[in-house]
């Protein structure tokens, strides 16, 4: 009889999970989405105006980086980088709605084109047992860029409102679940 071979990876020991934080962060996650979800007008400017201000933060830390490196060459580069930074922020500070229309054409594309090169793969792989739940994510994500394509530019001013109600919902059902699937403390 063989005796399994120790895993090339390291074991990772499993944090402890405090079911009361886990349950109560779930149900804050959840409730949050909803209300993404009730306005998803005022959740895309928040959100756009979210990423504008990371966006500036980002062109902050590119202008310190100016001052901390030598070459001239590398000083063009960062200045470069801080001003697109600086830019996009700005754009998405100042004109939180525009910013998620462009953006919203964007992320349809890119969904669009991901769900094409999936359906590539799974047609290249359908000697594997799997590859139907690759076409059909391919096939949903070619619809949903389909959609956010097709109904631009109003899309830009919802979608990314609902992209986040449901990420929030969803990441707190996870949670949710996570809480209470663990064992009471003793």
């Amino acid at each position: 009889m063989e005796t399994p071979s120790p895993s090339p990876f390291p074991q990772i020991p499993i944090p402890p999970i405090s079911r009361g934080w886990a349950v109560a962060g779930g149900f804050a996650m959840i409730l949050l989405g909803f209300f993404a979800l009730a306005d998803q007008l005022v959740s895309t400017a928040f959100l756009a105006t979210f990423i504008g201000v990371i966006l500036m933060f980002g062109c902050a830390f590119q202008l310190i980086k100016v001052f901390t490196i030598n070459g001239w060459q590398n000083h063009l580069w960062f200045i470069l980088v801080s001003i697109a930074y600086g830019v996009a922020g700005y754009v998405f500070i100042a004109h939180p709605f525009k910013a998620a229309i462009a953006f919203t054409l964007f992320l349809g594309w890119a969904i669009l084109i991901g769900g094409i090169f999936r359906a590539f793969l799974a047609f290249k792989l359908r000697q594997h047992g799997g590859a139907g739940w690759i076409l059909f994510s391919a096939a949903i994500s070619i619809v949903l860029g389909g959609l956010i394509i097709s109904g631009w530019p109003a899309t830009g001013l919802y979608m990314l409102g609902l992209f986040l109600g449901i990420e929030l919902i969803f990441a707190g059902v996870g949670w949710l679940g996570l809480g209470l699937s663990g064992s009471k403390p003793q």
